[in-house]
Formats: C-alpha cells, structure tokens, sequence
C-alpha cells in the first residue's frame, strides 16, 4: 500500500489490524478517499468503521500537508465517518513567498492585483478565449511590458512565435504612442519593437524545430524574457483531425512532450512562457448537481430514475466499447453505462464472510463501477474547475459554456489558466421621442362614392395635397451593435489564489481601447 509513500508521517499504529487485509486487496490511497468505504470493506473483508476511521484520518492528514488547517472537534475519538462539512482555514504555509519569481506587468494596477504582480517567471502560462476576446492584446502588452525595468518588467527582451498571423508591428506602435503610462517615457526607457524577435511556424513540423532547436539558443543569446506562443492550438487542430483512440493517443503523447519541454525551459532559462489557446463550444449542460455516470449502478445519496437505468443486454450483444464518442475539443468521452458492471451482491451484514467469498478471485470490478468514484472523477465533473466556464459563478448560466481546446492533457502540462471571457449583454432600445402621424385610412374600392363626371376617359383629379414634412419613424439600436462585456478570470495559477482589493476575486471585467487593456 502506498500511504506511508504519500503520508510520511501518518501513525499507521491505530490501524495496524486493517493495512494488511487493505494492501492484499490491493487499495491505494486515492481509492480510500474516493471509493465507497462499505466497497473497500467488502473487498478487504474488514469492518467497515475502521475503513470510515482511516479514511477521515487520511483526509485530515492530506489537509495539514499542504497548510490547511481544520477546527478541533469537542470529541476526542476520531470521529468514524468523514465529515465534509468541517471547516478548513489557510493556514501560514499556503501563503507563498513570490519574492525569488520576478513578474511581467500587464500596465493595469487591477489585473496586475488579481495576478499577484503579473506573469512571473519559471512558469508555463496559458491565455484562452474565443475570438475577439483580447488575448492578443494582452500578449502584446506583455511584449512591451518585459522590457521595461523592474518592478513592472524584467529589463530584457522578448520572442514571438505565431502559428497564425505575423505579429503586429502597428498594433504595437500604437500601444507604445497611446498608453498613459508608456507614452510618459523618454525614447531611451521606452520599449522598442528592435527588442522583439518573431518567427512564424505555419506547421507542426516548423514548430517543433524552432521550439527544440532555435528557442533555446535564441534565449541565451539575446537576453530573452518572455516567449509568447500565438497560438498553440492552431497546427494540432490543423494536423490532428482524426478523433478516434489512435489518433487522440497519438496527440496526446506529442502534447506531452511539448508541455515537458516548455515547462524546462521556463525553469532552466528563468523566462516567462505565454501560450494563446482557443476554445470549442461545450455541448453537455452544466446545469444541476447531477452528472452522467461512467459506471453503472446506484448508491446512497443517488436517486435513481427509471430514465438513468442501463439498458438490458442480451447475450451476444454489442460490446458498450464501441459507444465511444469524441466531443469536439478531443476529449474521449464515454457514454453513460460502462462496459464493466458493478457487483449485484448484495452487502454482507458483518464484516465476516464466508469461504466462498475469500476465494472470489480480485477481478476489479469496484474501481471501474463504483458510481460515487465515477461521479466525482468524472471529466463531466472535473472539468468546471480548470475550464473557466460553467463554474458556480451568478452570470454562467448567461454565458455561452466553453471549452479550453486540446482537451485535459494539455490542461495538466501548464501551470496557470487565465481565460478571457466576452458576453453581448441585452441592446437598449430609445425610441424616438416624436410620435409618428397615424395614417389616413383609405376606403375599399366598393365603399367610394361614384363618380360625376360623363368622360370616363377624362376623370378629374383632386388637387395634391400640401406637402407637410412628417417625422421620422423612430430610431431603434439595432441589435448586432449590443455593447460587449469582457472579463478576466483566473482559472488557477500556483502564485495567487485571486484577490482584489483585500477580496477574494477570481475575475474582474476590462474593456480594450487603443492604449490596451484597462479594468472598468
């Protein structure tokens, strides 16, 4: 068992009688805080409240290792089930000391408070968005900003690798000439575009060179800072088109690989790396507390609905394999039943069983089809907590759920997740304040007086009108000019954990003019 390999320190004396059954069943430490504790007694053959016992113990421990800490219950057994509703408090060891990072400003004293400084050093930072959301304006501002000295750059110079659109040499200008702040510099301070090195890599092969090859020596020899990669998603959505497990293994092992080296070079080198990612239309609602399943089965706390069940399988049937999907973003996704069954026996009364039991062989039925397990690490479910979007935040439910695109692999290779979010908001309409004139109701043809005169061919004409000016109709905003709302969120970053103004803030809206970006 490997809970002396997580925990140290745990006292394993008070539970010396269960970790041999546990070890030969062959339970981890991530299973006792994940599985059903009447699961992991039924398959070590051991009582289920020392199971209960061990695993709050687990939880409290894993807590104070990383700097939690939890209010003393008035008990003083331990308590024999695992109480969630306990509160926990940062303690002094989650406060970070980021004096040995230095950081790139982003010329905003809000953003550079909700990132703790800006975008430090020795770490791989992901922008995402969808289009026009600002990501290359804030990765331009980022170009201009390192040059500067510190506390609000590095003092060094900067490299733009685009996969997309050459880099924009008159955006920049405009940013250095309209910028409160950088248009206040002398032109020996100011940053320069002679300090910024670009390439394109129109392909993967391209790419992978100039990132293995020529970054390397490129940082060393001209004193870089930053490395901006615009985007990284591009030429994997360009190569990468087939969606099945071949093709999905195949991507993920290079994102692997790329997400190892840029993580090095960021260390090694101590440079800021910034990568764009763009984003895919997320299609499975968020809306509920209950999520599909991957195992089958039912379990306390889970209501169960004629609508939720399996489907029946004759024999020979189809294997439940072939019910795999691809979503859009890449992700393997697997359907609601899974090709695994849970164990229909019932739960024995007491922890002794009979023989027959002891020689049911270990077949692992309970760590594919334990609903509880599949519940809380399921994709469906994870994916709220490092997407940025469907979080439990009052306007998600407004705002189009998005995706992050190159799917979960790519979202374990960087080390913060800043995405930048636009929401059309609903249009006003002013009508003008003149009424418009009704209109004089004309007669139907039959209800026309007849007329006098003996020339049908020569009817009289009534004199025209005076002309009178009417007033316009009124002017209503038309609706594909609704004002735009953008925001920033940190999704998660190892440096800051969101604070703004002595508040825990996790996004804060901005707008985008000629001088860059700037809060509301």
């Amino acid at each position: 068992m490997d809970l002396l390999s997580v925990l140290p320190d745990f006292p394993t004396k008070p539970y010396a009688h269960i970790l041999p059954p546990l070890e030969r069943g062959q339970i981890t430490t991530v299973d006792l805080i994940t599985l059903d504790t009447l699961e992991i007694a039924k398959r070590a053959h051991v009582p289920p409240a020392d199971v209960r016992r061990l695993c709050a113990s687990i939880v409290k421990a894993l807590h104070h290792d990383i700097g939690f800490e939890e209010s003393e219950e008035p008990a003083s057994e331990p308590s024999s089930s695992i109480n969630l509703d306990l509160p926990v408090t940062l303690g002094p060891k989650t406060k970070l000391d980021a004096s040995p990072w230095c950081a790139i400003s982003t010329l905003d004293a809000s953003l550079d408070e909700l990132l703790n400084g800006g975008i430090p050093t020795r770490y791989v930072t992901e922008v995402t968005g969808e289009s026009g959301s600002g990501k290359t304006q804030f990765l331009l501002t980022l170009l201009l900003a390192v040059q500067l000295p510190t506390p609000k750059g590095l003092g060094r110079n900067a490299v733009y690798i685009s996969t997309e659109a050459p880099l924009s040499t008159p955006r920049l200008s405009q940013l250095i000439d309209c910028h409160p702040f950088l248009s206040t510099l002398s032109r020996d301070d100011a940053p320069s575009l002679e300090n910024i090195l670009s390439i394109n890599a129109m392909d993967l092969e391209s790419q992978d060179h100039i990132l293995n090859y020529q970054l390397p020596v490129a940082i060393q020899r001209h004193n870089i800072g930053l490395v901006v990669i615009d985007s990284i998603t591009s030429n994997y959505r360009a190569e990468h088109t087939a969606h099945n497990v071949s093709g999905l293994s195949t991507r993920s092992g290079e994102l692997s690989k790329l997400g190892h080296m840029l993580r090095n070079l960021a260390l090694q080198e101590d440079v800021a790396i910034v990568v764009a990612n763009q984003v895919s239309d997320r299609l499975d609602a968020m809306d509920g507390p209950s999520f599909p399943r991957i195992g089958g089965g039912n379990s306390a706390g889970y209501a169960s609905s004629p609508s939720s069940q399996p489907p029946s399988r004759e024999l020979g049937a189809a294997s439940p394999l072939s019910r795999v999907r691809t979503s859009e973003s890449g992700n393997v996704e697997l359907t609601q039943y899974n090709a695994m069954p849970p164990s229909s026996s019932p739960f024995p009364s007491s922890p002794y069983t009979t023989e027959e039991d002891h020689q049911q062989p270990f077949d692992g039925t309970y760590l594919v089809g334990n609903p509880v397990r599949n519940d809380i690490l399921s994709l469906l479910h994870q994916q709220r907590f490092f997407t940025g979007w469907g979080d439990s935040h009052p306007t998600s439910h407004r705002q189009a759920q998005k995706t992050p695109a190159l799917g979960l692999v790519w979202s374990t290779q960087i080390a913060c997740r800043i995405a930048l979010k636009k929401e059309r908001q609903q249009p006003l309409f002013v009508p003008d304040s003149t009424p418009t004139p009704a209109a004089k109701p004309t007669l139907p043809s039959e209800d026309k007086p007849p007329s006098t005169n003996t020339n049908p061919q020569k009817e009289p004409r009534e004199p025209a009108p005076e002309h009178k000016p009417t007033s316009p109709p009124p002017q209503l905003h038309s609706q594909t000019e609704r004002p735009i709302r953008r925001t920033m969120k940190l999704v998660f970053a190892p440096w800051t954990g969101g604070a703004v103004k002595d508040e825990i803030i996790d996004e804060i809206d901005f707008s985008i003019w000629k001088g860059g970006l700037k809060t509301e």
